[in-house]
């Protein structure tokens, strides 16, 4: 039995955990499609609604903050974002780990999904 809930614990120690926070007055319908995200701000010019904040943790498995982009644009596409910028984030300690990394960014639902080609960020 022990072994059972240690390997539980190990297992629950590589997830990650996400939030987000919606400013949005009212937040677009579920996204489906891919999520760009980006380290950088949105350029000026690309109409748009901010929907809210997003963020990953993860407990332990992860290589850097960059490793959690998948994990954040999901997140992201559950509040009805198609993108993700400002993307940020770091290590902190947790209880499985010295150096968990972390994202998180702004969510935003960009009208033309199309003006996003050439910036700088991944679609995931």
């Amino acid at each position: 039995m022990a072994v059972l809930a240690l390997a539980a614990l190990v297992v629950a120690g590589c997830a990650a955990t996400s939030s987000s926070t919606i400013t949005a007055a009212s937040a677009p319908p579920k996204w489906e499609g891919p999520v760009f995200v980006s380290a950088e701000a949105l350029p000026p010019g690309i109409k748009h609604t901010v929907v809210g904040t997003v963020q990953v943790d993860a407990r332990a498995g992860y290589a850097g903050a960059a490793t959690l982009y998948p994990a954040l644009a999901a997140e992201a596409r559950k509040i009805g974002a198609n993108a993700v910028f400002s993307a940020a984030g770091g290590r902190r300690m947790t209880a499985l780990s010295w150096a968990a990394p972390y994202v998180g960014g702004t969510a935003v639902r960009v009208e033309d999904p199309k003006k996003l080609e050439g910036l700088a960020g991944s679609m995931h």
